[in-house]
């Protein structure tokens, strides 16, 4: 199918596959002239062509296709799959709705026009590709500070539900603050920062006390590595007894300032 001709007087020349009246098969003809009296009903070009292969010259009348074809990537988890899909021609998508044509359980997350830049909304002749995600719960990954550990946990976040920085979120039996939240290529740490929850990544959370019931901070005594680490002199904390010495007889100096003599008990 030729490409539309620019709306300059001098139409470019330009290179398509058509159907060729002297091959009897389509091939690859070089436009010689577009033929703007000669639009076809309902849209459509038609003009002067040569082929490329018989090199042949032949008109042509080509009508716009009511579709047009855009790739098709669906995000679930950590799994992606891709597809080529078929829009109708100037139908308007945008993101969070769903897809034209196709059944309500995808939605759209992300699109990316003919120019590779991602945009919010575009009609179906400008994409290139759509990014959806299957419209339902989902499992969001969550990273839980708890003293001196991180774990993870999954969160499985409600259709068309939002998570942002300052949350308090259900998990595992208690509640954890949101600190944290990756995604659009970065982590967002500013309170106030908030995402729909098919964009998310991770969620960042720290838990201020352990869920009920549970031992999952346990208080670990370490023993000294050595026993010269045990003997050592530095100082310790009040608890501990100290390293005990031998009591000794104190000494006393006479009353000229000389030596010290020591004190001797009677006998």
């Amino acid at each position: 199918m030729p490409e539309r001709p620019p709306d300059s007087s001098r139409a470019r020349l330009g290179v398509a596959s058509l159907p060729c009246e002297t091959c009897g098969r389509v091939t690859s003809h070089r436009i010689l002239r577009w033929d703007r009296s000669g639009q076809v009903p309902g849209g459509g070009w038609s003009g002067v062509a040569r082929c490329q292969e018989c090199r042949g010259t032949h008109p042509f009348r080509e009508a716009t296709p009511s579709e047009v074809e855009v790739s098709l990537i669906v995000s679930e988890g950590g799994r992606s799959t891709h597809q080529r899909i078929r829009l109708p021609r100037y139908r308007r998508v945008q993101v969070g709705s769903g897809i034209p044509g196709a059944s309500g359980e995808l939605r759209i997350r992300r699109l990316d026009d003919r120019a590779g830049a991602t945009v919010r909304a575009a009609v179906s002749d400008e994409l290139s590709v759509i990014w959806a995600t299957p419209h339902g719960p989902r499992l969001v990954p969550v990273s839980i500070v708890e003293a001196a550990r991180t774990r993870s946990a999954p969160w499985s976040a409600p259709p068309d539900s939002e998570v942002g920085v300052g949350d308090v979120l259900s998990l595992d039996g208690g509640s954890v603050e949101v600190v944290g939240v990756r995604a659009r290529g970065r982590t967002w740490k500013r309170p106030g920062d908030r995402f729909p929850a098919d964009e998310v990544q991770r969620v960042y959370a720290r838990r201020a006390s352990p869920p009920a019931g549970s031992s999952d901070w346990r208080r670990v005594r370490f023993r000294p590595s050595s026993p010269t680490s045990a003997r050592s002199r530095a100082s310790r904390s009040r608890s501990g007894p100290g390293r005990s010495t031998a009591r000794t007889v104190p000494r006393v100096r006479n009353a000229a300032g000389g030596a010290a003599v020591h004190r001797v008990s009677p006998s």
